[in-house]
């Protein structure tokens, strides 16, 4: 395995059986750490869950000549699972060297929980 400071710093506070990083990962999440990449540690927040959201947003990215067209793929394909478009963003263009591609975002309800 990689020996990279999240793993190495994840080995420290934790002997966990794992079979790879990320199964590791996954252990710590459960018992209330998050990694903050900005300080580069392991924290623990104790604090009851949010509600979830009922909504579902996806970053579609694509080469700006495509990506309305990816977004309209994604879109009518929601369509099938009951899915009911809420949002959709303007394309945004990458910033340099990723300026030849562009994001849109999209907001979904799901209609079955509506009811």
């Amino acid at each position: 395995m990689k020996q990279t400071k999240k793993y190495t710093k994840a080995c420290e506070i934790a002997t966990l059986t794992h079979n790879n990083q990320e199964s590791l990962y996954k252990q710590l999440n459960a018992l209330g750490f998050f990694w903050d990449s900005k300080i580069q540690k392991w924290l623990r927040d104790d604090r009851l869950a949010d509600e979830p959201t009922n909504l579902i947003r996806v970053r579609v990215w694509a080469a700006t000549e495509k990506v309305e067209q990816a977004a309209a793929c994604f879109i009518e394909a929601c369509g099938e699972y009951d899915l009911k478009l809420q949002e959709k963003s303007e394309p945004y263009q990458c910033r340099p060297p990723k300026q030849a591609e562009s994001r849109i975002y999209l907001t979904f309800t799901d209609n079955k929980e509506a009811e």
